[in-house]
């Protein structure tokens, strides 16, 4: 069983050197480990330079964590594997974690070929349940496991966000790679359910544990409202109206969550703030896809984003109207 690992890192040199010192630490380490820098400084090329045998692809600018996924899975799916484990640079694998991924899908198989295997997260001191999701079809509507779930040597899930995420190769290249189109957020979500869609079952193996260094400022609620913000919401409206079965209901729920978050935000009634939100939910429900808008954040990269994605043959950058519903 060969296992390539993909890390998709941008401009967190001391974080990626962890994750990196935690792979090699690992009981079962992976057959090839493939760091996609994404459009990072100097100091993340140092770090990388220092760690031999990697397989790092460069992009000009920053593709978003799906396009980086995205680039990743494509060239491991290329190079040949069995497993692609999925890694942020912020995502640092216990000794054990991959053993006991390994292990678990020996047991997922006794029941069918497995999609996806997930580790457990932790974060904030604890155990991060809004990982690790059920999906309801009809609505849209999500939920996190329960602790008690997290008792279960296997446990069936529906979505996985990319925090160590093990996807089988025969999956993805059934399926296709996650959506780089969607840029930030909502890219996990949506590929797990193609996945279920295509019928590649999902599991929760909680013996296994990733440990995901995010600080709390990193929350959504937290900061004031800002290109996550964007697109989270707008994300979360697209997913929401392609895979449910009542599109409409599912995009009026999806709508709803976020403007939940956005009243749960610092900083929701200052200058500009309501612009975002409403930007971000006009284009969810247009099916406006690509980098966030510039003249919601002001960066020129968003536009050298969008064509070094087209080069990379990972997304049309159009800002095109779908029609999510089909």
């Amino acid at each position: 069983m060969r296992i390539v690992t993909v890390v998709v890192t941008r401009d967190r040199p001391q974080l990626l050197q962890q994750v990196l010192a935690a792979l090699q630490s690992q009981h079962r380490p992976p057959d090839h480990v493939i760091v996609v820098d994404n459009g990072s400084g100097p100091e993340t090329a140092a770090v990388l330079a220092r760690r031999p045998g990697l397989e790092v692809l460069r992009s000009r600018s920053n593709l978003g964590g799906a396009g980086g996924f995205a680039l990743g899975m494509r060239h491991a799916l290329v190079g040949g594997c069995d497993w692609i484990w999925l890694l942020d640079d912020d995502a640092v694998p216990r000794p054990d974690t991959l053993e006991r991924l390994a292990k678990a899908l020996v047991q997922a198989s006794s029941v069918a070929a497995p999609g996806a295997v997930a580790p457990a997260v932790f974060e904030f001191g604890g155990l991060a349940l809004a990982h690790r999701r059920r999906y309801k079809l009809l609505s849209g509507i999500e939920r996190a496991l329960a602790p008690a779930d997290y008792c279960r040597a296997l446990v069936g899930v529906d979505t996985a966000s990319f925090v160590g995420l093990l996807v089988s190769a025969r999956a993805a290249a059934a399926c296709g790679l996650p959506d780089a189109a969607l840029f930030l957020s909502y890219d996990d979500t949506e590929y797990c359910l193609r996945l279920r869609r295509a019928g590649w079952p999902l599991w929760l193996a909680p013996g296994s544990v990733v440990d995901h260094l995010r600080s709390p400022a990193s929350r959504m609620r937290a900061g004031p409202i800002g290109p996550r913000h964007y697109y989270n919401l707008r994300n979360r409206v697209v997913v929401a109206r392609r895979h449910a079965r009542s599109p409409q209901l599912a995009g009026a729920v999806a709508t709803l969550t976020g403007l939940g978050l956005w009243l749960a935000c610092h900083g929701r009634f200052r200058k500009g703030a309501w612009r975002i939100v409403r930007q971000a939910l006009a284009d969810g429900w247009a099916g406006r896809l690509g980098p966030c808008p510039g003249f919601l954040d002001g960066r020129p990269a968003d536009a050298a984003a969008g064509a070094e994605a087209k080069r990379q043959g990972l997304v049309k950058i159009e800002r095109r109207r779908r029609h999510e519903g089909r």
